[in-house]
């Protein structure tokens, strides 16, 4: 059962960054699922798994394709990839040092990194990556 359905308004304009934004969503999903099995514990560790390569990967080539765009925006929103792989590493820390599962936290963490990451600050440089007319 998917909780959250991507849809065309959620892209960015970049078939590469949509897929990675995708990524996001099945993380979100799996955990749901997993919740409402009682199996968070298992699906935490996949998810801190992929997040690991995913975050630098993704942030990486976001920020990269941004530059080529001559982004003004592209400071504020390192610093925005740069909170967000803060939290990351917090929740990476206290998962393998306390018992209880943080499950409600990390999908609340997810759902911010979809709704207000990708689908607020990233819709901001969409017209960069679209528009033929913006200057590379």
């Amino acid at each position: 059962m998917e909780l959250i359905t991507w849809i065309d308004s959620y892209s960015v304009g970049s078939e590469k960054l949509d897929g990675q934004h995708k990524r996001i969503l099945a993380m979100i999903n799996s955990l749901g699922e997993a919740m409402l099995a009682g199996n968070e514990r298992a699906a935490l560790m996949k998810i801190f798994s992929d997040l690991a390569g995913y975050a630098k990967t993704h942030f990486k080539e976001e920020e990269k394709l941004l530059e080529e765009r001559n982004y003004p925006g592209l400071s504020e929103h390192r610093e925005r990839h740069a909170e967000l792989n803060r939290r990351l590493a917090d929740y990476y820390r206290t998962f393998y040092t306390e018992k209880k599962p943080q499950t409600t936290e990390v999908m609340d963490f997810l759902q911010h990194w979809l709704f207000d990451h990708i689908l607020e600050e990233d819709m901001r440089y969409r017209n960069f990556i679209t528009d033929k007319n913006v200057p590379r």
